[in-house]
């Protein structure tokens, strides 16, 4: 007797034994229980998860000799025909083959027959979508009203092809993708009653390898019986598959995370000598940034790591969330990027190191001199290359705005030049002579753009407020500085506009209140100094130490409008029961509504277990502190702080020196 291939051996013979999509098989078997079948079905789904198997036992439901039943006996002559294909009145049409008009004609004519030995004549239609336009239109009518002894069972991968027409004639019942579990149950106990020996890793690498397949799973597990000789192994299937070894991910990832290129390239290396798809790389490494970056969060969350454990858990611990993403980005770009390499191994090698390049670098605490140099593991960025990269990056860096002319004598270029330390590299002394090559050029200015020796007014007009403010922030040595402060602040109400600094405005014969209008710098400075939820937090905790106010505020649940007024007034107690609440002028609007006041007693009441008499006066005594003056207080005690660290600070002093940069102390934040 011929050999008979696993897929069509354990071809399901009864709903129970079809794996997984409980969805569909609940839908046919109330029906055929009810005996409310439709008369046309529709299953999709991608291929090998049972749309043919189920219409063929929907089929047998139908046509048994016990009746129709969601559990068919598979004993009797209609089960057992129908079960080997040869029931004269399930007609299994491959639409593939024939998609012709003619071919659903003379289907059609065939259908007002009654079946000749079962109850009802099925029509099995597989593939449909492949049909012609013509034959879908030829079918809509029969389709829509069929004889009563006719059923029809389309099956599809692909239902976005169909016309709405027909669509809307069928009862469609989608089959879901199998998960792998499900698949290397299935196989498990297939294997153990086929009597072959199998290994567990094994199987549970051809159930992965099936993508949602059980038909694909079981093909592959044939093909495995057979490279193993009789029995399914790890490294026979790793073999069939190409499977990479699950070590090289973790190599490469713990490359990246201890930034050694070196280590990286050998194991890159040591894919390439087994073979590898370079896709499979990639895959295989994000899959694991992903159940590490998931381990993270959730401590369980093991996935088909367990074997690695003690590994995995290392890296979800030391590697940051925001380096993971980083390099899951990185990877996931360069998948998408490899079909585009000039060779595979190269894309993949591009995108490693493009994640090694990105990687954020941690510098000493101690002061790094301006000629040091990369270390060979990368771990260190020069001085010299890091400020070409910011001079790259910001143009405004080494563009000097138009010299101001003066009747004092020209100073010589040598003294133009800021004096170089001798200790300075090579590299940095060519960088700050391109730069002041870049300030010489500049002296050249257009005509359009010259200014009259002491006239101010013009300049003012022809800088332009953004060059005015390039000129506060960097100024030559070779520039009077009070004069470029002076025509930089008058800049800023400039009457004179340009194509690139127009913005609209009033017309002329409007005049606005200038006390009300909104100031711009004012504007941005008030956005600046925005408080993080961090901060705020941070300053909420604190004024709880400092007062005792703000730690009752914050103990009691209270809404956000009882909360506003609450932390813009100061308490006093007038004896045990009696409390007078010292509200700013600012906020009087929120207590012309008695509720209010009297939901903050209620809540201060609750909180302290007694009885609370709260009245409100109006009060702006800056002697006293509301629990928001408190927390600014303590904001500006730390930003103070923040801005004397900066101006002390030796890299901070460094840069100011050798490219005559000044510190915005406006852009200081406390964290």
């Amino acid at each position: 007797m011929s050999y008979q291939v696993l897929a069509r051996k354990w071809r399901p013979k009864a709903f129970t034994d079809v794996v997984g999509q409980e969805h569909v098989l609940t839908v046919l078997a109330n029906a055929l229980s009810l005996g409310r079948v439709h008369h046309a079905y529709l299953f999709s789904g991608t291929r090998g998860v049972g749309k043919t198997s189920i219409a063929r036992l929907l089929a047998k439901g139908l046509n048994c000799e016990k009746g129709i039943t969601a559990t068919p006996c598979g004993e009797c002559d209609n089960c057992q025909d129908i079960e080997q294909g040869r029931f004269i009145d399930l007609l299994e049409i491959d639409a593939a083959s024939r998609t012709k008009v003619e071919d659903t004609r003379e289907i059609l004519d065939n259908i007002q027959y009654l079946p000749t030995k079962g109850r009802f004549k099925v029509y099995l239609i597989d593939e449909v979508h492949m049909l012609s336009r013509s034959s879908f239109n030829a079918l809509l009518k029969t389709l829509e009203e069929p004889p009563e002894h006719v059923k029809f069972l389309l099956a599809t991968t692909d239902p976005q092809k169909l016309p709405i027409t027909i669509l809307s004639r069928c009862l469609h019942l989608h089959l879901s993708v199998l998960e792998s579990d499900l698949i290397k149950q299935q196989l498990v106990k297939i294997l153990n009653t086929e009597q072959i020996k199998t290994e567990e890793k094994a199987i549970q690498l051809l159930a992965k390898a099936a993508n949602g397949s059980m038909r694909d799973a079981l093909s592959l597990t044939d093909q495995a019986i057979a490279l193993g000789n009789g029995q399914v192994d790890v490294k026979s299937v790793s073999t069939m598959l190409g499977t990479l070894d699950r070590a090289i991910p973790f190599e490469l990832v713990e490359s990246l995370y201890q930034n050694d290129g070196n280590r990286l390239m050998q194991h890159i290396d040591f894919a390439a000598k087994q073979g590898v798809d370079w896709d499979h790389v990639l895959t295989e490494t994000l899959t694991l940034l992903h159940q590490i970056s998931l381990l993270q969060i959730v401590p369980s969350a093991l996935g088909d790591y367990s074997d690695y454990e003690e590994r995995i858990r290392y890296l979800a611990q030391h590697i940051s969330p925001n380096d993971i993403q980083l390099f899951y980005q990185i990877l996931l770009a360069g998948r998408k990027e490899l079909p585009f390499a000039p060779d595979k191994k190269m894309g993949v090698e591009m995108s490693f190191l493009r994640a090694l390049a990105f990687i954020p670098k941690v510098l000493t605490d101690s002061p790094i001199s301006v000629n040091e140099t990369a270390s060979p593991n990368n771990k260190r960025v020069s001085d010299s290359g890091e400020k070409k990269r910011q001079e790259h990056a910001n143009p405004n860096s080494v563009v000097e705005p138009p010299k101001i002319q003066k009747s004092e004598p020209a100073k010589k270029p040598s003294e133009a030049v800021p004096q170089i330390d001798s200790q300075v590299s090579d590299v940095t002394k060519s960088i700050l002579a391109a730069r002041q090559q870049v300030i010489d050029s500049e002296k050249t200015i257009k005509k359009s753009e010259q200014v009259e020796r002491n006239q101010p007014e013009i300049v003012e007009k022809v800088l332009g407020q953004k060059l005015a403010k390039t000129a506060v922030q960097l100024t030559s040595s070779t520039q009077d500085n009070d004069m470029v402060k002076e025509v930089a602040d008058d800049s800023l109400c400039a009457d004179e506009h340009t194509a690139e600094t127009y913005q609209w405005q009033f017309s002329d014969h409007f005049t606005p209140n200038t006390d009300s209008m909104l100031n711009a710098k004012a504007a941005k400075l008030a956005f600046e100094h925005e408080k993080t939820p961090e901060l705020n937090r941070k300053l909420i905790e604190e004024a709880t130490k400092v007062d005792p106010w703000s730690a009752e505020i914050e103990a009691i649940a209270m809404p956000p409008l009882i909360k506003q007024i609450a932390i813009n007034a100061f308490i006093e107690s007038v004896d045990e029961t009696k409390q007078v609440l010292h509200l700013r002028s600012s906020l009087a609007h929120l207590v012309r509504s008695d509720n209010n006041i009297k939901r903050l007693a209620e809540l201060l009441a609750s909180h302290r277990n007694k009885v609370c008499d709260l009245s409100v006066i109006i009060d702006d005594d800056t002697s006293y502190f509301t629990p928001l003056e408190v927390r600014e207080k303590i904001y500006q005690t730390k930003l103070a702080e923040a801005r004397q660290l900066i101006l002390q600070d030796n890299k901070v002093g460094m840069i100011c020196q050798f490219f005559e940069a000044r510190i915005d102390e406006e852009s200081i934040r406390p964290v």
